[in-house]
C-alpha cells in the first residue's frame, strides 16, 4: 500500500509535536493508531538510549495485558521473541503473520507468537526504529479483536511510528537537559530537495517528479540520495516522516 501524506497525518504530527512529556506523546499516539484498529502498544528500546534518559529493555512503555507482561517476563520471551529479533535487521514495518515465512522459527518463539494471540494481542504488526550513534528500537501493535480490526496500511503505521520515536528522543533530550541537537541545528534541506520531498510525501514516483519539475530522473535519484544522507534515512517515506517531524517541509 501507497503511502501518501493526508490531512489525518498532519494532524497527528501536530498534536503530538504539542505533547509536554512522553506519557502525552504516548496517548497521542496510541488514539491515532487505534482510529486504524491497533489498540495495543509497546515500545521496546533494543539498544541502550542514555542521550535520552532510558536505557535498553521491552518493558518501557506500554498498554499490553499485564498478565501476559508478567508472563512473557517469567518465560525469558524477551530473549527469544521473534518479532523483535527479526525488527533488528529491518527499517520497513511488517505484520507478525510474516515471520513463520521470513524467520526458522524455534518452538519456543512459535509458543510466543501463540500465546500472544492468546492473550489478546491478534493482527500484530511492528515497526522498526532506528535513532542516532545506531540507536534501535521498535514498536509492537496489535488489536484486541480478532478479525477485521487492522485496517492493513502498515506503510501509515510505519510513519506514525518513525514521527513517534523522533518526538520521544526530542522530549528525551530535553528531559536530560541536552540544549542542543547538533542534528537538527545543522540540518538544512536545498530548495531543490525540498520540493522533491513534497512531491514524495504525495505518492509520487522518481519519474513523475522529474517530469513535474523538469528535470531527469537521474537527477532526481541524485537530490534523493542526498536527502537520505542528510536525514539518516534509506527510504523515501521514512525521509518525508523525519522532513515534516523536523519541520524542514510543509506539505
Amino acid at each position: 500500500m501507497t503511502f501518501k501524506v493526508s490531512v489525518n497525518f498532519e494532524t497527528y504530527i501536530e498534536n503530538a509535536n504539542k505533547a509536554q512529556t512522553k506519557q502525552e506523546l504516548f496517548d497521542i499516539y496510541t488514539k491515532t493508531v487505534k482510529k486504524h484498529g491497533l489498540d495495543k502498544v509497546l515500545l521496546c528500546l533494543a539498544s541502550n538510549h542514555k542521550d535520552v534518559g532510558e536505557s535498553e529493555g521491552v518493558n518501557f512503555m506500554h498498554n499490553y495485558p499485564d498478565d501476559w507482561m508478567q508472563h512473557y517476563f517469567e518465560k525469558k520471551y524477551d530473549k527469544v521473541d521473534p518479532v523483535m529479533l527479526y525488527s533488528l535487521h529491518q527499517y520497513r514495518g511488517f505484520t507478525w503473520d510474516e515471520l513463520p515465512q521470513k524467520m526458522k522459527l524455534l518452538k519456543k518463539q512459535e509458543t510466543c507468537l501463540l500465546l500472544g494471540k492468546e492473550a489478546g494481542l491478534n493482527n500484530g504488526v511492528c515497526a522498526p526504529l532506528r535513532g542516532p550513534n545506531n540507536a534501535i528500537a521498535g514498536l509492537s501493535l496489535a488489536s484486541s479483536e480478532k478479525v477485521d480490526a487492522f485496517d492493513g496500511n502498515v506503510d501509515l503505521i510505519t510513519a506514525y511510528s518513525n514521527h513517534f520515536y523522533v518526538a520521544y528522543r526530542r522530549l528525551g533530550e530535553q528531559a536530560v537537559n541536552s540544549n542542543d541537537n547538533p542534528f537538527v541545528e545543522n540540518l538544512a534541506l536545498t530548495p531543490r530537495e525540498q520540493e522533491i520531498l513534497k512531491w514524495a510525501a504525495q505518492a509520487k514516483s522518481d519519474g513523475d517528479i522529474a517530469d513535474i519539475i523538469g528535470c531527469s530522473k537521474h537527477n532526481v535519484d541524485f537530490h534523493k540520495r542526498k536527502i537520505f544522507q542528510k536525514l539518516g534515512v534509506n527510504d523515501k517515506m521514512l525521509a518525508v516522516v523525519k522532513a515534516m517531524s523536523y519541520g524542514l517541509i510543509d506539505v
